[in-house]
């Protein structure tokens, strides 16, 4: 829609007949940007919100001691959203990137994991630069 993307993926997934293997029912994946030339053409840049979202189930614990993984029946994870903000740019064969992951931590209770007892990762603002030259 003009300079505005969105781009999503949904995923719902079931698993009948067993109790082996465990994934959540819904998992989203979603982006949303404009596409913007700016300073006369000179610079391409990309300005918007990642967003990713997995319903509760019990996600399976991990063991250090024994580097496995193990089901467990205690703690249900998920029913969060995680959002980023992110700013892409290009100059010729320079590219750049500003991205402020997981800035909804500082709205929510906490309670954000992937596998029990391992929180995600708090907020926290990352850049990088990749400048291509001449052969």
């Amino acid at each position: 829609m003009g300079i505005l993307s969105f781009d999503n993926k949904v995923v719902f997934q079931q698993i009948y007949g067993t109790n082996a293997i465990r994934v959540p029912d819904y998992i989203v994946s979603s982006s949303l940007y404009c596409n913007l030339h700016l300073f006369n053409k000179a610079m391409f840049a990309q300005i918007g919100v990642d967003g990713f979202y997995n319903s509760s189930y019990y996600a399976d614990a991990y063991m250090p001691a024994l580097r496995s993984f193990y089901q467990q029946n205690t703690k249900k994870i998920g029913n969060y959203y995680y959002l980023d903000f992110f700013i892409n740019m290009q100059v010729k064969r320079a590219r750049m990137f500003v991205k402020y992951q997981h800035f909804n931590s500082w709205f929510g209770d906490y309670s954000y994991y992937m596998t029990p007892h391992y929180p995600m990762q708090d907020a926290s603002l990352k850049f990088g630069v990749s400048w291509i030259f001449h052969d």
